[in-house]
């Protein structure tokens, strides 16, 4: 997969070393050339100087030919501008923007974006479910934190239960176990088992029932 990403601060730098660990074509472009610096000597992709929001600068990095766009600078105004130009002149099929106020968000999807991710979004979800919800662990949110996927430790009367079994309250369906060093895609005839990890896709509003469910029966 060929993965341009703009912006080489903590969020690039480390969205660029694992795409680029597990064999991907990475290019990643930066006004300052100093930050390329700290990709480290494991980074084997390609890095470009310049403005990401330059159509030059992005051709330059292979706009034209990536399978992926990920704009993960800490200023929203360039992030919105690279993101555009990504789908509309080098027709990028899969845009993903790091989104810094959460009241942007909707701008993004306004303008066609595939996804965002929005750090102060999660931080809040993460923090608001440790002390509303211990048992639930925020991985992220989608719509505007509108939709929340959650991980939690499945416990009590629910073990030994098949899925079909398990009344989660609407809005909320558990994609995806984590059993020991395996992650399983259930279906209705699963299982649950002591220490499966469940992740789970909900509502906002339906976390404090899928906390209960999954840990208290």
């Amino acid at each position: 997969m060929y993965v341009v990403i703009i912006g080489c601060g903590r969020v690039g730098r480390g969205l660029a070393q694992q795409l680029s660990m597990n064999g991907n074509d990475v290019v990643v472009v930066d006004k300052e050339v100093s930050r390329f610096q700290e990709l480290g000597p494991n980074f084997d992709g390609l890095t470009v100087e310049g403005d990401g929001t330059d159509q030059d600068v992005l051709t330059k990095a292979g706009g034209s030919k990536a399978d992926v766009f990920a704009v993960v600078t800490d200023d929203d105004n360039t992030n919105l501008m690279a993101c555009q130009i990504a789908k509309r002149v080098f027709k990028v099929q899969n845009v993903i923007a790091r989104v810094n106020d959460p009241e942007k968000e909707s701008l993004y999807k306004d303008a066609g974006i595939d996804a965002t991710v929005c750090p102060t979004t999660i931080a809040v979800t993460h923090l608001r479910n440790s002390i509303m919800h211990p048992g639930l662990i925020a991985l992220m949110t989608v719509n505007e934190g509108g939709i929340e996927i959650n991980k939690v430790e499945v416990k009590g009367p629910v073990i030994g239960k098949a899925l079909k079994d398990v009344h989660l309250p609407e809005g909320a369906i558990i994609a995806a176990l984590v059993r020991g060093s395996k992650a399983i895609v259930p279906d209705s005839d699963t299982i649950l088992q002591e220490g499966d990890i469940a992740v789970v896709v909900n509502l906002a509003g339906a976390s404090g029932k899928v906390e209960d469910i999954l840990t208290k029966g």
